[in-house]
């Protein structure tokens, strides 16, 4: 048996259409392998996506984002419209299957449109993964009682 582990990424301000992340993992033991990817690359901004926000769209650069402003940032100019609601965002989601039990990290590594790693380190998560084992072989399952913690087998 197996499980598929979905991992989110939300792209925040500091990237630029072109830069893409990289899924790496740990395979259930130790520390993240940054040497062996587990996903190819994935566009931060796919097809465009999250490249503007509500801050640094037309709306936000009109005169009502300027709010009128004389000597002053407007609306869409000030930390409400900059960051991250005013730069908008995507998410970057990876699919990994897991075949056995453990405790696996994940991280996503960014990188420029040349292959360049962006400064900072990528924040690792963490999930315990249990798979359940096959049914084994020549039984079959009758009942299973969660209150009781009850399994009745039956030989085929």
């Amino acid at each position: 048996m197996s499980a598929i582990v979905n991992v989110s990424f939300i792209v925040g301000i500091g990237y630029l259409p072109g830069d893409y992340a990289v899924l790496f993992g740990n395979g259930g033991i130790g520390e993240i392998d940054y040497d062996t990817p587990l996903s190819g690359e994935l566009p931060l901004y796919p097809s465009g996506a999250g490249i503007y926000g509500f801050g640094r769209a037309p709306f936000g650069r009109s005169n009502w984002g300027r709010a009128f402003s004389m000597k002053a940032p407007g609306f869409g100019h000030l930390p409400f419209g900059r960051y991250p609601f005013g730069h908008g965002t995507a998410i970057v989601q990876a699919a990994h299957e897991v075949f056995d039990c453990g405790a696996y990290k994940f991280a996503f590594g960014c990188f420029d449109e040349w292959g360049n790693v962006h400064s900072g380190t990528p924040e690792e998560v963490s999930a315990d993964i249990h798979i359940a084992p096959d049914v084994p072989a020549g039984l079959t399952r009758v009942s299973y009682n969660k209150t009781t913690d009850v399994l009745i087998l039956n030989a085929a």
